[in-house]
Order: C-alpha cells, then sequence, then structure tokens
C-alpha cells in the first residue's frame, strides 16, 4: 500500500480547508492474524456480532462502521496530532502538499483543547478579520468546544463561494468576535521577499513541495544584502523534504535533524548539495505559532550558530506524522516518531528557545532584526 511521507513538522493540515499544519501501518496474514491477538480478536468478533446479530441488518452502513471504528481507535490515542482522513480530507492533503486547495487560508493549533488559527498572509481568513491567535468558539452558530480537527473538519469544507461564520475569542476584545469567511481557492505562496535598504527580508509561511524553488530564487537576487532577516512567525510546517532543502541554503554540512520511532531507532536528515546558497549574517524571527518544520529549521540554525533566533518560545510539535493508506482514498495521518535537533534537543512539549527573548510584534519586530543586523542593538 502506498505510504505518502508528508512532515508535516506543523500542525495537521489544510485538510479541513483552514490548513489544519514533520506521515496506517498494514494488517498481513487477514482474519487469521488478527485472532492471533487477543485485542484484535475482539474487534473482530464485535464486527460479526453487530453484522450478523443486529435487529435491523439493512440499516448497517458496514463503511460507515468501520470509519467510526478507526476514528475511536484515533481519538483514544489523545494524540492532536494523530487523526482520521476521509476521503474528502484524504484528497485535500494531497492537494495542500502541492500549496493549492479551496478554504480560508489558516493553519489550526491546538492549546490546552483550545483550537487557535493563525490566518495565512492574504487569505480569506485575514482578509475578514481573523488574526492569529484567536480561538475559535463557534461554526455557523455551532460550538467547537472539545472539538478534535477531524471533528471541525465537516464544519468547515465546502465549495468556492461559500461563506461560513466563525466566532472567536480574542484577548484584546472583552466580548466574542464575528466574522463572514468567504472560502476561496488558495494557492500558496510560501515564500515572500522585499529588499529594506541593505537587508534583504524573507518570509517563509510554510514548507510546500514549492517553498526550496522559491527560495531559491529570493537567493540569486540578493545582489549587494548585507544580513538576511527570516521570518518564521506563524509557520505551521510542512514537508520534511522541503525543511531539509530550505536549511541546505543556509548550512553547508551536517545533520538537519534527527527522528526517532517508537522502537529507539534513530534516522537522520543531513544537508544536501545546493548550488544557490548564502553565507550572510541571519536574524530568525520565530513566535508561540512557529511550529515543527520551522521549529526544526529555526532549531539546526541555532545549533550550528548560523543564525540569531528572536521573538518567543515555539509552539513545541516536534513529532514525525505519516499519512497511510487505509483504502486507496482514505487514510489516517498518525504520530510515529519525534523531531531532535542536531545538538539532540527534543523539540516535542519544549519548542525552541529563542537566543533573545522579544516582547515586540508584527513590523516591531522586523525593526529590531534590522538594527540587529546593523548593530544598532
Amino acid at each position: 500500500m502506498t505510504l505518502r511521507i508528508k512532515v508535516l513538522l506543523g500542525t495537521i493540515l489544510a485538510m479541513v480547508g483552514l490548513l489544519v499544519s514533520f506521515g496506517v501501518g498494514y494488517l498481513s496474514g487477514g482474519i487469521a492474524a488478527l485472532n492471533s491477538d487477543e485485542n484484535l480478536s475482539s474487534i473482530v468478533n464485535a464486527w460479526q456480532i453487530i453484522t450478523t446479530e443486529y435487529v435491523e441488518p439493512d440499516s448497517i452502513d458496514q463503511a460507515a462502521l468501520a470509519e467510526a471504528a478507526i476514528k475511536g481507535m484515533m481519538d483514544e490515542l489523545d494524540d492532536p496530532h494523530s487523526v482520521y482522513l476521509n476521503a474528502e480530507d484524504y484528497q485535500s492533503s494531497l492537494e495542500y502538499d502541492d500549496g493549492r486547495y479551496v478554504g480560508i487560508g489558516a493553519t489550526v493549533q491546538i492549546e490546552d483543547e483550545a483550537i487557535v488559527l493563525v490566518p495565512y498572509d492574504g487569505s480569506p481568513a485575514a482578509l475578514a478579520g481573523i488574526q492569529a491567535g484567536d480561538i475559535l468558539l463557534e461554526v455557523d452558530g455551532q460550538s467547537v468546544a472539545g472539538f478534535s480537527l477531524a471533528d471541525l473538519s465537516p464544519l468547515v469544507r465546502g465549495e468556492k463561494g461559500t461563506s461560513l461564520t466563525l466566532l472567536v475569542e480574542r484577548s484584546s476584545s472583552d466580548q466574542p468576535l464575528l466574522f463572514e469567511v468567504t472560502r476561496d481557492e488558495i494557492l500558496i505562496s510560501s515564500v515572500t521577499s522585499e529588499m529594506m535598504g541593505d537587508i534583504a527580508y524573507i518570509r517563509i509561511s510554510r514548507f510546500s513541495e514549492r517553498t526550496d524553488e522559491e527560495l531559491e530564487q529570493v537567493l540569486k537576487n540578493l545582489g549587494s544584502a548585507e544580513g538576511i532577516v527570516l521570518d518564521l512567525r506563524g509557520n505551521p510546517g510542512g514537508l520534511v523534504s522541503s525543511v531539509i532543502d530550505v536549511t541546505s541554503r543556509f548550512v553547508s554540512s551536517g545533520v538537519v535533524l534527527t527522528t526517532v520511532d517508537n522502537e529507539g531507532n534513530s534516522s537522520e536528515y543531513s544537508v544536501v548539495p545546493k548550488t544557490v546558497t548564502t553565507s550572510l549574517p541571519m536574524v530568525v524571527l520565530v513566535d508561540q505559532y512557529s511550529a515543527s518544520g520551522s521549529e526544526a529549521l529555526s532549531g539546526a540554525l541555532q545549533d550550528y550558530g548560523r543564525a540569531t533566533i528572536a521573538g518567543k518560545t515555539t509552539y513545541g510539535k516536534g513529532s514525525v506524522n505519516r499519512t497511510f493508506n487505509v483504502t486507496p482514498d482514505t487514510g489516517i495521518y498518525l504520530t510515529i516518531g519525534r523531531w531532535y535537533t542536531p545538538n539532540g534537543r527534543m523539540i516535542e512539549g519544549q519548542g525552541i528557545t529563542p537566543d533573545i527573548e522579544l516582547e515586540l510584534t508584527g513590523d516591531e519586530a522586523v525593526s529590531w532584526a534590522l538594527d540587529f543586523l546593523h548593530g544598532d542593538t
């Protein structure tokens, strides 16, 4: 069966159109193998009892029954990064890897059982007024209290041009705020840049299949730049291959990150040769919404002393996640390991502590970084 690695070194992504984000095991030997395990045998027995003895057999939707069983198992893991993907979610997740999907354009992160939104620049969510850190309370009048990402998915899915209302809690407001957001096709340009005097400001919003190519074009046009401000604030992660490629633009050799699986086996991901690289001085801006892939990148740059990391301690999502097929068009997105920085620092639950803590946000943080590179701080 196919296995697509999608290292959402971030939160689980855009299948809900929100971008809810470092990618089933299989059962071999059929029912006989299942029956060799007492717990698995109980599942088989329950299935057989239900499908043969239930008083209204014609009302049983076996596909729905199987889906409910899988969702129940995923819920029992109590892992916000592991979810069941139905056919629509699974297809959306594939589209998201390519950086294009229909939705509102915001990542979703679970913090203390609250659903936190972080919109992409210029997305429908951002244009409607949603801000990073807004806590989602209701979708179209329905409370999302206690919802998992899988529970949220059917509420926010929809066709291009259709609208939904989001009730959010914002720290700066005494009352909940209501926003109407129109779903649209989201084409995510993951790298944006501009010259700010002699400093190149580069923002990476996520790590998609196109990120490295986009970054290469930026680096080719640095001209007489004397330094780089790399902005990873609000970056939820993305594909591990993209993270490795991007890191390799700034670090010439060495391990980018290490993964450790459930048996303690470790695997190293090393820098790959690139023709277009830079050794310019760097400041990397991070915040509490920088997750997964952005944490791996900032952690590697910090360990190698390649950049000064500034901002707030990052999210702390250092789990290795893979999407596995359950059927040809459904799957599960499962945590199968943990990420570590080159120096062996665990990211999960810890995050990356910046070299310089900043309370500044928005453009003020960028201005600080420019001054820092000029030696004015």
